[in-house]
């Protein structure tokens, strides 16, 4: 009687189990989706931020899923991009990279993450040339492995170019050589298809915003 309790028992737990594994599934995608609704509606830094809590909060549920931090971490980026004060855009950048060492260590030798550290490594040594001319480097080392794991993704060609762009002409940047990378990007981002809903699949609005202005 008592093996047959046991049974019955353990019967239930996976059951429970393979219930919830099913269920988990559809939540974390409509979780992420509106996520991503409040970043595509987002219209300053505290919408963002606000994007940002979400994916914290999914990403404290969904501890097995890279996504979540991926995405806090881009939410980081833009709150800063949106941010006047140098203090609060470290902050948020220094977050952001905490947020995409998290997502590294759920998913290595990712692209889309590597191309996003590139990004924010860049912006990083932005606040503070002088003294951080050496995450310059290390935004570029980040770049070369997000193309040598896949060299059709098309945001490392458009932060490459945006980084250009950005940069002043005394500096070895400016709109012209940034052209070439941008239609790069736009060309790439013309064929590009993520693998599901919920994959990384921003960047060509700005890519040709860009461009754009390089005409």
């Amino acid at each position: 009687m008592k093996t047959l309790m046991k049974s019955i028992t353990l019967l239930f737990v996976l059951i429970s189990l393979n219930s919830f594994a099913q269920n988990a599934g559809p939540k974390f995608i409509q979780a992420t989706k509106s996520g991503l609704e409040l970043i595509a509606s987002a219209k300053g830094a505290e919408d963002y931020l606000k994007a940002e809590n979400q994916f914290e909060r999914i990403a404290a549920v969904e501890t097995k899923e890279w996504l979540p931090s991926y995405y806090a971490a881009y939410c980081n980026l833009y709150a800063g991009y949106m941010t006047a004060d140098k203090e609060l855009k470290d902050q948020y950048w220094d977050k952001a990279l905490q947020e995409i060492d998290k997502a590294d260590a759920l998913s290595a030798n990712n692209s889309e993450i590597y191309a996003l550290k590139g990004a924010l490594q860049f912006m990083k040594m932005s606040v503070d040339p002088r003294t951080r001319m050496y995450l310059m480097g290390e935004s570029a080392e980040s770049l070369e492995k997000a193309a040598a794991l896949n060299p059709e993704n098309p945001r490392i060609d458009l932060i490459r170019g945006q980084d250009i762009f950005y940069t002043p002409e005394a500096f070895g940047g400016g709109k012209a050589k940034a052209k070439s990378l941008l239609e790069s990007a736009a060309a790439k981002f013309a064929i590009f298809k993520p693998a599901n809903t919920i994959d990384p699949n921003w960047g060509a609005e700005s890519a040709k915003a860009l461009l754009a202005q390089c005409k």
